[in-house]
């Protein structure tokens, strides 16, 4: 997927690594609030990571691994709540393609778990692969994936309001 310039930065001198882009907006308040929050856990990784090595240096592996412990985890925490609220509106909706969107959720939540798990061994190298990986995973995932269950979504709120009339 082809992203344009504004929405990432380069790695060099940028404190965001993501930029928001309203056409990421899904027109589901709830669900775009909780993607507009994964872009800010996203860049604050990234930019813990960059201040944490200016900080502490490649040779202080532990130290600036330590000081992004808690960021790391509240990263995976909010992607488990954002995939559960997701995954509730998928349902209630009748969204057809549940299972499958379902399963790439599970996909990166074994990602991500695995790489929190070895993130104290991880260079600082890898530590910015991971960012970068978050990074097209999010936005990819926003820009077509979550894209595909926004027309369900449209769909039951029309017949919903239709059924009040």
């Amino acid at each position: 997927m082809n992203y344009s310039s504004s929405s990432i930065t380069n790695l060099t001198g940028e404190k965001d690594l993501i930029k928001w882009d309203p056409k990421f907006a899904l027109g589901i308040p709830l669900i775009d609030e909780q993607h507009k929050h994964l872009v800010e856990l996203c860049n604050k990784l990234y930019t813990e990571v960059m201040e944490s090595r200016a900080k502490y240096g490649n040779n202080n592996n532990i130290l600036w691994q330590n000081a992004l412990d808690g960021t790391l985890k509240e990263c995976v925490n909010y992607v488990t709540t954002h995939f559960s609220s997701e995954e509730k509106l998928m349902l209630h909706v009748g969204y057809e393609q549940y299972s499958e969107h379902k399963s790439r959720h599970e996909e990166f939540t074994k990602k991500i778990l695995e790489t929190a798990k070895g993130f104290n061994s991880m260079s600082f190298s890898d530590a910015i692969k991971f960012c970068i990986f978050l990074y097209d995973w999010v936005l990819s995932h926003i820009a077509h994936e979550d894209k595909l269950y926004v027309k369900k979504v449209v769909e039951y709120k029309k017949t919903q309001s239709q059924e009040v009339k």
